[in-house]
């Protein structure tokens, strides 16, 4: 059954939250959007009726606040890393005392990651367990998806635009695994709309597909129609790119150079959450190609 309740969202303007509110309103949910920019939001999704906009940033909760109640879900994506647990924590602690029943928050498959060994791993586990230990709270469901294939977009655009290349220190046929932003807001909208006990508190996995960076630039050759190749890099030549040119924090930035496999298969589960396959890698490319071009 299809829920009517209108589901509270943080962080629904980046490429996983879009899809998240477009895949709710296709089932005319209503949403609130936590955002910056109301500009933005209407940008994104018109003058639909069941969008609302409370203006706001993460690091002033008081609009949060005001807002909240009658809310009974809150999909939660916070992008600060330097402050992310303590934003996680506040925001789940103020929802919950609201009388939000479901949090689905987007986490990362880097909790498995040995204890204090990766940045991004500790500072969602400690999100994750900190949500987990808050006293009489609803349920806390929790999304761990790996590399986003969006990141295409960000850390490889120069790159293949200028240089026809993508680069990495993995052996050009080491195995990686890549997260659709589609995967991740299509779970998330189907939970939404499930009854609240039947995901409780469940972790899920992300791993839409798994290719290595030789048959990721076969791929992007594929779709944009030129010679696109990998180039290994050593891993001081990356941290420096990630730092100097993204602004990268040494934690974040050594976080990205030393990232292992985790696996080397789809996540099994992931069709049955979608009620599709996953998307691959190649499809997300040749759907989203055009800025490469």
């Amino acid at each position: 059954m299809i829920t009517t309740e209108r589901i509270y969202i943080i962080g629904g303007t980046g490429n996983v939250g879009t899809v998240v509110v477009k895949e709710l309103l296709k089932k005319n949910i209503p949403v609130t959007l936590f955002a910056r920019s109301p500009a933005k939001v209407q940008t994104l999704f018109g003058t639909n009726p069941n969008v609302s906009v409370v203006q706001g940033d993460v690091h002033d909760l008081k609009p949060f606040e005001k807002s909240i109640a009658g809310h009974t879900r809150l999909f939660l994506l916070v992008s600060d890393f330097e402050n992310l647990v303590k934003l996680n924590l506040a925001i789940a602690k103020k929802a919950y005392a609201a009388g939000i029943q479901q949090i689905v928050h987007l986490s990362s498959i880097s909790v498995h990651f040995p204890w204090r060994t990766s940045f991004i791993g500790e500072i969602n586990r400690d999100s994750e367990q900190g949500i987990l230990a808050i006293p009489h709270r609803g349920t806390y469901v929790s999304l761990r998806p790996y590399r986003f294939m969006s990141n295409v977009m960000w850390l490889d655009f120069h790159s293949i635009k200028e240089l026809n290349r993508i680069v990495d220190v993995v052996d050009p046929d080491e195995l990686q695994e890549w997260s659709s932003p589609n995967d991740i807001g299509g779970v998330a909208a189907t939970i939404f709309q499930d009854p609240i006990e039947k995901h409780g508190d469940a972790a899920y996995e992300m791993v839409s597909d798994v290719v290595s960076s030789k048959d990721r630039a076969d791929r992007l050759t594929k779709a944009l129609g030129r010679t696109i190749v990998y180039k290994q890099l050593t891993p001081q030549e990356q941290y420096d790119i990630l730092v100097n040119r993204f602004a990268f924090s040494h934690p974040l930035a050594y976080h990205m150079v030393c990232q292992p496999q985790v696996t080397d298969k789809v996540t099994p589960g992931l069709s049955l959450l979608l009620g599709r396959a996953p998307e691959t890698l190649e499809q997300w490319l040749e759907a989203n190609k055009t800025p490469l071009l």
